[in-house]
């Protein structure tokens, strides 16, 4: 029997503060040098964003940016670190499939480094032919700025 979250709840309604999500990105090597300006923006133009909530404290994250109808593409799937392992990251990524809102969507992609055997689980496949990415040299921001 999977170990579950007991007492967690997930929303894709109630959305966190840029403060909590700073403090919940601090706790990944992926994430923790974001700066509150960028998390002001991934709040603010993220079209699909679920929590996941013990009380009041935020202990799990994940976004997607869609078009509603034919591509979505799944963000920082992030889980608290004295919440993982719990089956709380697939309920976030579930939240979002499961959406009514994306329920037209035919495609969502997703960028992952080392969670591949993870995200298979939920019937991600990798398309290595498919991927491109340009990138751009942008200077790190410097808080308050």
């Amino acid at each position: 029997m999977p170990k579950t979250s007991p007492g967690v709840s997930v929303s894709t309604r109630r959305k966190p503060t840029v403060h909590a999500l700073k403090r919940l990105y601090a706790g990944a090597w992926w994430t923790a040098e974001r700066r509150e300006e960028g998390i002001r923006s991934v709040l603010k133009h993220s079209d699909l964003i679920a929590t996941a909530w013990e009380g009041e404290d935020l202990v799990g994250f994940a976004r997607a940016s869609t078009d509603f109808a034919y591509r979505a593409v799944l963000w920082d799937v992030i889980v608290d670190a004295d919440h993982r392992r719990l089956g709380l990251g697939g309920r976030l990524i579930r939240a979002i499939l499961e959406d009514a809102r994306l329920g037209g969507v035919e495609s969502f992609w997703l960028f992952t480094t080392d969670k591949q055997p993870f995200y298979r689980r939920f019937g991600f496949k990798a398309y290595p032919k498919n991927v491109m990415v340009w990138r751009r040299h942008v200077p790190p921001r410097k808080e308050g700025k």
